[in-house]
């Protein structure tokens, strides 16, 4: 008896280990990588302009990305960026059980371990660029036509979307609304001039000032967001400063990229000038302390939200009350009127909104992160254009979060995972391979 059980133990493992290393050839064959980087590319056009089709390339990734793990789970269990990946179900599961004890009358019944995780969905991609600097910058491309697909696809009437634009109205292009998609278009505008002036073919320049920049510049302008306009001038001046801590040096290239994009940044300064000088009579109210005599506009609406997240945060200061959170401090509130309580379901505010969902917790992990990335942009060593982008976006991202909350949207799911999932494919590909020429 004790014979056949090992028998049969012993069989098993050879059919395991043949399976395993039939997968394993499968997904080494440059076939199936190719297979998988169409998929990407698919992703990176359809997730957010035309969804059913993006989710099925979604898909795809994963399942590919569940077949290397199937072979190499010792391998990638330790890598960083996907132990932060179980970090942050694990974060979301105690946030929802400490919310079972301090609002036991709203706590959902369980816990939504996707609302974080699906961030960390740029480890798939990073996996299957293969730290390739020609994928990174096709999967980029492919990002920007996918804004443009967006707009385009979600639009009622592009033509006259474009034309009230121009006329100097406010266009949202049918999108959520219209800082979602200037966000999309305002990191897509900072790239494509980082490009712009880097490419050295002339046919490049062209084409990417064409179809890139032009049309990103358009989008940004014509959504009238104040807080991108914001990101990209603060972004513009920080960069150069980044890069030089960074890499103790900075070429007269990136100094004429930066203050191109300064000054561009300065035409829609003036261009959104009118909707930041309506709120100009906010300031002496604001710096006088009472927040009961704000007015409930755009801007005063927001520090309305923030002022009732103060509570929540410091009775809830290390783990939070998960994410609906950010609506039960509307809806809770015994200040706010009626009419926006019934109006707003969150704080437009990403930080805010992450601290009063996850605490302190939640702040650290998504800073650490954030240093990640900036430390895996440097394994890219020709030269510095990994850390410019990387710096670029992580500025931009940073700072429409705090007046928007993209990071709990898809628009922002997306931005992170095609970003980060370009960047961190060097440093990933680079400790796997490490990994296999240490065994």
């Amino acid at each position: 008896m004790l014979e056949r059980v090992r028998g049969i133990i012993c069989y098993s493992m050879y059919k395991m280990s043949n399976i395993k290393s039939k997968i394993t050839h499968l997904i080494e064959d440059k076939m199936f990588e190719t297979f998988m980087f169409i998929n990407i590319l698919g992703y990176a056009l359809f997730k957010i302009s035309y969804r059913p089709l993006g989710d099925i390339f979604q898909s795809f990734i994963v399942l590919g990305f569940l077949l290397f793990l199937f072979c190499n789970f010792k391998k990638a269990i330790k890598d960083k960026a996907f132990i932060c990946l179980f970090l942050s179900i694990l974060l979301t599961c105690l946030s929802w059980i400490n919310s079972t004890f301090q609002i036991p009358h709203l706590a959902k019944d369980s816990p939504n371990i996707g609302i974080l995780a699906d961030l960390f969905f740029f480890i798939f991609i990073a996996y299957w660029l293969k730290g390739s600097i020609k994928k990174v910058r096709t999967l980029w491309l492919f990002y920007a036509i996918g804004v443009f697909l967006t707009a385009l696809i979600h639009s009622n009437d592009i033509l006259a979307d474009i034309m009230n634009g121009i006329a100097g109205q406010r266009i949202d292009f049918n999108y959520v609304n219209a800082n979602h998609l200037g966000a999309l278009a305002g990191i897509t505008f900072l790239i494509s001039c980082y490009y712009t002036f880097t490419f050295k073919p002339i046919k490049s320049k062209i084409f990417i000032t064409l179809f890139i920049l032009i049309p990103s510049l358009f989008i940004t302008i014509v959504t009238q967001g104040r807080q991108i306009w914001l990101a990209i001038l603060i972004t513009s001046i920080l960069t150069p400063i980044v890069i030089f801590i960074f890499s103790k040096k900075i070429n007269v290239k990136s100094l004429i990229i930066i203050l191109s994009t300064l000054t561009i940044s300065a035409y829609l300064a003036i261009n959104t000038n009118n909707r930041l000088h309506n709120e100009n009579y906010l300031i002496p109210i604001i710096l006088s302390g009472d927040i009961n005599d704000i007015p409930y506009s755009s801007m005063g609406i927001r520090i309305h939200f923030w002022s009732e997240s103060i509570p929540w945060i410091k009775n809830n200061l290390f783990l939070g009350t998960g994410e609906d959170t950010r609506s039960f401090v509307i809806q809770e509130s015994t200040n706010l009127p009626q009419e926006i309580k019934s109006k707003f379901t969150h704080l437009h505010s990403g930080h805010i909104e992450l601290i009063v969902s996850y605490g302190l917790l939640g702040i650290v992990l998504f800073l650490y992160i954030y240093t990640l990335i900036m430390y895996s942009s440097t394994f890219y060593k020709k030269n510095n254009e990994v850390l410019i982008i990387s710096t670029m976006f992580i500025l931009f991202f940073v700072i429409i979060n705090c007046f928007e909350s993209f990071l709990f949207f898809k628009t922002g799911e997306y931005m992170i995972n095609i970003i980060f999932g370009g960047i961190y494919t060097f440093y990933l590909t680079h400790n796997l391979s490490m990994k296999d020429n240490n065994e």
